[in-house]
């Protein structure tokens, strides 16, 4: 085998980098506003997060998006985010990289919001719910604030 041919399979075999700031932004997202749920709630929080990236009405990038101003409510609510339970945190770590990488698919259908089933919030109105997983509803969002535009047809 020639040597460049060791170096590009050496190369195919490594794991997939990505950024470690982003990293950290996406896991801590995960931690604080799922860690709570099963898997797929937390992979769907995580989604929705890079959904938002990929949207044309929020930040270019993870961490543009998760410290956006009142997008998630732990940003601007706890004092020190710093994550306490390192179970929770290992396993949002790997969530995030798992979703970066694109080792996960997208439960929520592309979803850009998301609330608890306990409240109401009244951006619902104008979304169409896509997925309901666990404590959390899930909903996609064509970019217009007209109810009119959002609401299936029954």
């Amino acid at each position: 085998m020639s040597v460049l041919a060791a170096v590009g399979l050496a190369a195919m075999m490594a794991a997939p980098q990505v950024d470690p700031e982003e990293h950290r932004c996406l896991a801590m997202n995960i931690y604080h506003e799922s860690r709570g749920e099963r898997l797929e709630g937390q992979i769907a929080v995580a989604h929705v997060t890079v959904n938002r990236v990929n949207h044309d009405k929020w930040g270019n990038t993870i961490c543009d998006v998760v410290y956006q101003p009142k997008q998630f409510s732990w940003t601007h609510l706890i004092k020190d985010p710093t994550p306490k339970d390192s179970k929770s945190w290992r396993q949002a770590k790997v969530i995030a990289r798992d979703v970066m990488i694109g080792n996960t698919e997208d439960p929520t259908y592309g979803s850009v919001f998301y609330h608890a089933n306990y409240v109401n919030p009244n951006w619902a109105e104008y979304m169409t719910l896509s997925k309901v997983i666990g404590r959390h509803l899930f909903y996609t969002w064509d970019g217009d604030w007209n109810a009119d535009n959002n609401r299936t047809a029954d």
